[in-house]
């Protein structure tokens, strides 16, 4: 990952989480590119936020989120949806943003056959 972008992400949460509104993310693959752009998200404090995953401390299971910035914690939710969540903040602090929505830019027919 870019050295400016972890930089960008070792911040606490409720900083980064706005700059991530309207960004665009894309994949490109021998079947073509799809690009998102994100339209809402949420900023969890880890340990000191009752709604995120680490607020109880860490698990197995939300380790990830106690890790350097940059790494990507996804989970299972409700029985049918993966959440993603983008970790900021500087490792062991479990802070992160949820990527709650997006619109498809780019490759919507692709998308919708994935």
């Amino acid at each position: 990952m870019d050295g400016a972008l972890l930089h960008w992400l070792a911040r606490p949460a409720v900083e980064v989480a706005p700059g991530l509104l309207g960004a665009r993310f894309s994949r490109t693959t021998a079947e073509g590119e799809v690009a998102v752009r994100i339209t809402e998200v949420e900023a969890y404090l880890g340990e000191h936020d009752p709604g995120s995953h680490a607020y109880r401390g860490m698990t197995n299971r939300n380790k990830t989120m106690f890790g350097p910035p940059g790494h990507i914690y996804v989970y299972f939710t409700y029985g049918m949806h993966h959440c993603v969540n983008i970790v900021c903040g500087h490792e062991g602090q479990a802070t992160g943003v949820l990527l709650r929505a997006g619109e498809v830019t780019d490759g919507l027919d692709l998308a919708r056959r994935r």
